[in-house]
């Protein structure tokens, strides 16, 4: 991962399911969040697909970030987004998540990266 960005992209790891890693002892910021989106919509072109997300060791995520990547322009290209998550406070700001901001598309929680690639394959239109 470039040590620069908070966050990688790689479409190439799972058919048809984006895959973003992000970087250990950081706060994910609004910033981020934006490059993300911009990263994804270069990578899809502008379709929507199913992403999976590993959130970094130490890492975590502000309230603005949080709000942005829950709304409609945030999950724009995304169909499903599941989470890997195995550090406790990581499963805590996940439960906040869901319940506070709401994602606008269906969005999951999983232990372990199958869980969640087996969850996201139903949203898997390639």
């Amino acid at each position: 991962m470039n040590s620069d960005k908070a966050f990688s992209i790689e479409d190439e790891s799972y058919q048809g399911i984006i895959k973003i890693t992000y970087k250990d002892d950081h706060e994910f910021n609004i910033t981020d969040a934006k490059e993300s989106l911009t990263e994804l919509q270069n990578i899809t072109k502008g379709k929507t697909m199913p992403i999976l997300k590993i959130p970094g060791k130490y890492s975590s995520i502000d309230g603005d970030a949080r709000r942005f990547i829950s709304s409609e322009e945030g999950m724009k290209y995304s169909t499903a987004e599941a989470f890997v998550t195995t550090f406790l406070p990581h499963r805590i700001i996940g439960n906040f998540y869901l319940k506070f901001n709401a994602p606008v598309k269906p969005t999951a929680f999983f232990e372990t990266e199958q869980q969640a690639i087996e969850w996201l394959n139903q949203f898997n239109n390639s």
